[in-house]
């Protein structure tokens, strides 16, 4: 979907504009979080916090050097990983967020459970990557964005995101691997 009319319709004085921006970006953005090992809560504030800095920094926007979507998903990452560093790795007892996904629901049948335990396996493998690893897995891999948006998203060169991506699949790969031994 183009959102250069959206854009056009929001400098026009439309406020309403922006609700097609959010409905168009939500879902990615909210799977992006999810990739960089947030909870649910936590990935709905820093997804709310994203979209409410866009709007206020939209003027800001410069679509010569980016893409929207790189714009936006840049404003996530910073976000992600400033509360990510801050909230260091400790976890609070007793919090949902924590909790693999299947605890929190109804018995399910056993491919939709062995399939929540996967992602929760995996989950788990992502929040032992470096940030910086997270962050263009999830880009590259989950959300499918080419390697020169994933580079200028992450603030270095294409060859750098390339060693970056090759290191991080086999750090995760092995991390997978030592967990299931």
């Amino acid at each position: 979907m183009d959102i250069t009319p959206l854009l056009q319709r929001i400098s026009d004085g439309d406020r309403q504009a922006f609700a097609g921006i959010v409905t168009h970006y939500q879902r990615p953005l909210f799977g992006f979080l999810g990739r960089m090992a947030l909870g649910q809560g936590l990935a709905e504030d820093i997804a709310q916090e994203t979209f409410l800095r866009a709007w206020k920094n939209l003027a800001d926007y410069q679509p010569r050097r980016a893409e929207f979507s790189t714009w936006l998903f840049t404003i996530a990452r910073n976000l992600a990983l400033h509360e990510l560093a801050r909230a260091g790795h400790r976890r609070e007892a007793g919090s949902d967020d924590d909790l693999p996904e299947q605890a929190c629901q109804r018995p399910q049948p056993p491919e939709a459970l062995a399939g929540a335990q996967q992602r929760e396996r995996l989950q788990r493998a992502l929040r032992q990557l470096a940030l910086p690893d997270r962050s263009a897995l999830a880009l590259a891999y989950i959300h499918d964005l080419a390697l020169s948006e994933v580079a200028r998203i992450e603030g270095c060169s294409l060859a750098a995101i390339k060693t970056r991506l090759h290191r991080a699949k086999e750090k995760l790969r092995l991390i997978l691997e030592k967990n299931d031994g």
